[in-house]
């Protein structure tokens, strides 16, 4: 009963009570041609969710794999020292993660071993996103030589506050201007050819 009745009508009650989702994540994008010129912030998560989630009443996960990032990047950071934080928004152009790990943790009141490793693994994951992006996005021949991307977090107006005039808190968490990073088995035609999908 259980193998045929889950998987069609398990609910994830952390979805609804005691304390409903009530926060939209977001994963923005630019690119840099050196250190003075840069593009406009793109919202990568928007064109997903656009694409792939609006109007669509069976949209797969797959489609919502922005947000997901931001999400656990963005609760991580959340958790960081003010000078871990400033760290990650710092520019680092060559050996970019050693350099950023070392800073890290070499910080007296630092976060925990695991908790840098983990902030660093989604910094090079997302950056890694974010170079396939910008090839696909603005072009390879573009002239671009750094990434940079950042979260915004935007947390709905409670229920006992939704009759007072009150604009939604929007939170920025900032990360500096990476290197391009692409890993091997990296498919830039086939990152491009959905990006097209996306902005269509």
């Amino acid at each position: 009963m259980n193998a045929y009745m889950l998987p069609m009508f398990q609910q994830n009650w952390s979805l609804f009570a005691p304390n409903p989702i009530g926060t939209e994540r977001s994963l923005l994008v630019r690119a840099w041609f050196d250190d003075q010129r840069h593009t406009e912030w793109v919202d990568v998560t928007e064109l997903e969710i656009d694409a792939a989630v609006l109007h669509n009443l069976t949209p797969s996960r797959v489609g919502i794999v922005t947000r997901r990032v931001a999400t656990r990047i963005g609760q991580q950071h959340g958790r960081m020292t003010t000078e871990e934080r400033r760290a990650l928004a710092s520019h680092y152009h060559d050996d970019a993660w050693n350099r950023l790990n070392a800073r890290l943790m070499r910080e007296e009141d630092r976060s925990p071993a695991s908790r840098i490793a983990y902030v660093l693994r989604y910094d090079r994951a997302i950056t890694a996103y974010a170079t396939q992006f910008a090839y696909a996005w603005w072009g390879e021949d573009a002239g671009i030589k750094y990434v940079q991307f950042k979260t915004e977090e935007e947390r709905a107006i409670s229920f006992a506050d939704r009759h007072r005039d009150l604009d939604p808190r929007v939170t920025t968490r900032e990360f500096g201007r990476r290197p391009l990073l692409e890993h091997d088995g990296q498919d830039r035609e086939a990152f491009a050819a959905a990006i097209e999908r996306f902005a269509k």
